[in-house]
């Protein structure tokens, strides 16, 4: 029985696409630091990338995907910026978070699309608490960054099935 090749081709998708889901061991693109770690009003925040070095950090900062926001405790849209964010006026005090999109290279070089979340105490002028470790979270689970949050899973996956498959062809 012949299949049409449509069927072919999904089928070997969604088998490299699960064979690369469960090789992938290494370290995933994070955000190491959040700096400061909290502030009130007018504070500018800045982050790091972890596992990734500076050409990928480079890269994800000029992607056509880069979007800087601040999350208020909530996790509603505070505000966005550039490279860095700065906390608007009238964002209630607790626990907030910074999220980054952006394309970052995988090991073959080729870009993949993250959605990172790092802690960002908002404070109301007071010291904000002490933090050690990775600033690293998981994303607030409101409504629109749980939605954004999934399609850019659906598009990692695919990336890093198809980027391994780009860069080292099979053989004929």
């Amino acid at each position: 029985m012949r299949r049409p090749l449509a069927v072919v081709a999904v089928a070997t998708c969604v088998l490299t696409l699960a064979a690369t889901a469960a090789t992938a061991g290494g370290s995933k693109v994070s955000i190491e630091a959040v700096t400061p770690s909290g502030g009130p009003a007018g504070t500018e925040i800045a982050y790091t990338l972890a596992h990734t070095d500076a050409a990928g950090a480079e890269q994800c900062a000029v992607s056509s995907a880069y979007r800087l926001e601040l999350l208020a405790p909530d996790g509603t849209l505070a505000t966005t910026g550039g490279a860095t964010v700065a906390v608007p006026q009238g964002v209630a005090p607790g626990k907030g978070a910074i999220r980054l999109v952006c394309y970052v290279p995988d090991a073959t070089g080729r870009r993949v699309i993250y959605g990172l979340c790092g802690r960002f105490d908002l404070t109301d002028g007071t010291a904000p608490p002490a933090r050690t470790g990775s600033a690293d979270i998981d994303c607030p689970p409101s409504p629109r960054v749980t939605l954004g949050q999934s399609v850019i899973a659906v598009e990692r996956a695919f990336s890093q099935a198809f980027n391994p498959q780009l860069y080292y062809p099979l053989k004929k």
